[in-house]
């Protein structure tokens, strides 16, 4: 008689598409990126010569960064939405602590992110009109928007989940207010964040610090010089990356830093898949009692 085994059944991994900047990332770092970060899997020998290919064409540039007149001062077309977000409460904060307004060459920018996902970065443009400079401006520096998070809660936990495939989730805030009934009612505001284009300014170089899919995608469709929040810092703490997940320092503060045009080279960047990731926000109620 046959022994019959059965097979677990393994959870659908979810991937999407992705431009990575391999060519100034570490060897091992590279080699995981082009297996999908799965670390059960053995680069191949292909994929081993790609990484040192594109290191090798990083090593062979030229010395320098040419940013010299990448950026020029706001047109008179979007002074009235200047004005409009000059209202607007996270615009507001940003030109409040000595942001800008102007036309930054995206190509020109330096990149500290080590990849952008490809589909998110074309649906983040896809409506874009490449003529209209308040068409730009209304994605790259969005006003605020009030939006519906659908949330389920767990009666066993006694937990809201709130998922999103955006990253700008967030706990905003604490509050209390009382149920119609009138008992007090305690929790936490969340929604999206606002994300703009954001340019910092630091030792002379410009580099990217938010919107990198949407500048992505206005690249991709030929959309070069658009508008976005530009500020000078004094301090790399001051830049505002985050501390995790982002290139090598050595790697965009170097003598041969990537551009976000560098995310379109074949010469430097690769396509490659990763897992897609969500951002989950768990709000828990609990009941304790403990000795008085």
């Amino acid at each position: 008689m046959l022994a019959l085994t059965k097979t677990p059944i393994q959870p659908t991994r979810l991937e999407r598409p992705a431009r990575a900047l391999l060519g100034w990332m570490p060897t091992n770092e590279a080699l995981l990126m082009l297996t999908g970060r799965r670390h059960d899997v053995t680069p191949t020998p292909e994929q081993a010569q790609l990484a040192e290919k594109l290191r090798d064409a990083v090593a062979g540039r030229p010395v320098g960064v040419a940013q010299t007149g990448l950026e020029q001062p706001a047109p008179a077309e979007l002074l009235a939405y200047i004005g409009d977000l000059q209202k607007d409460p996270a615009a507001a904060g940003l030109i409040n602590a000595g942001s800008r307004v102007a036309l930054v060459d995206l190509a020109r920018v330096c990149a500290a992110q080590p990849l952008v996902h490809v589909d998110h970065a074309v649906e983040r443009v896809a409506d874009v009109d490449a003529k209209d400079v308040l068409s730009i401006a209304r994605v790259t520096l969005p006003a605020s928007q009030t939006i519906q998070l659908p949330a389920t809660f767990d009666q066993i936990q006694k937990a809201w989940v709130l998922t999103s495939a955006n990253p700008n989730l967030r706990i905003t805030g604490v509050g209390q207010a009382s149920a119609p009934n009138g008992a007090p009612m305690f929790g936490f505001t969340v929604g999206l964040v606002s994300s703009f284009l954001r340019v910092a300014q630091y030792q002379g170089r410009y580099i990217l610090v938010d919107g990198y899919h949407r500048a992505h995608g206005l690249l991709r469709r030929g959309m070069s010089v658009v508008p976005a929040f530009v500020t000078e810092v004094q301090s790399f703490e001051a830049l505002g990356l985050p501390a995790v997940g982002m290139l090598p320092q050595e790697a965009f503060l170097g003598d041969r830093p990537p551009f976000l045009s560098d995310y379109l080279s074949h010469e430097v960047a690769a396509d490659i898949t990763v897992p897609a990731m969500q951002k989950t926000i768990v709000i828990v109620g609990l009941e304790l009692q403990t000795a008085g």
